[in-house]
């Protein structure tokens, strides 16, 4: 079983980045109760911080594959949705932005539209959207 920091380094490097280009990354394995059952990750208003859920499925199948850095489909969806955690921090973007942000991630790895990870995110993001609540306001300091 790989550890969470290396999983963590198989998305940085498919990314071409550092740790030190991202806001602080912390690892969670539990969901705090006022954070969906399914998040992936997640950030906190006024905090700079990025959560990275280690007991989602996606970080326990990176954990468990066979081979470091293995399966790249797992890879690239951990990688955009570290993109997506990092617009709400640094840009404040709203969850339209920072979807926007994660599939252009997608398509730049290689997962563009038509890949089955693409209609995934995408329907993440409808169904996210539809909920209909207000976005709260995300008072961040740009780097």
């Amino acid at each position: 079983m790989w550890t969470a920091e290396t999983v963590l380094v198989c998305a940085l490097t498919l990314l071409g980045r550092s740790e030190s280009s991202f806001p602080p990354i912390h690892f969670l394995h539990v969901v705090p109760a006022d954070v969906s059952a399914e998040a992936e990750a997640f950030t906190r208003i006024n905090d700079r911080r990025i959560y990275l859920v280690t007991s989602s499925q996606l970080f326990q199948q990176l954990q468990r594959d066979a081979n470091r850095c293995g399966d790249l489909t797992s890879v690239r969806k951990l990688a955009s949705v570290l993109v997506h955690e990092e617009a709400h921090v640094v840009r404040g973007a709203s969850e339209r932005d920072a979807y926007a942000a994660q599939l252009t991630t997608l398509a730049w790895l290689g997962a563009g539209p038509g890949t089955p990870l693409y209609a995934e995110v995408g329907r993440s993001m409808r169904r996210t959207l539809a909920r209909g609540r207000p976005e709260p306001v995300r008072m961040v300091a740009v780097r």
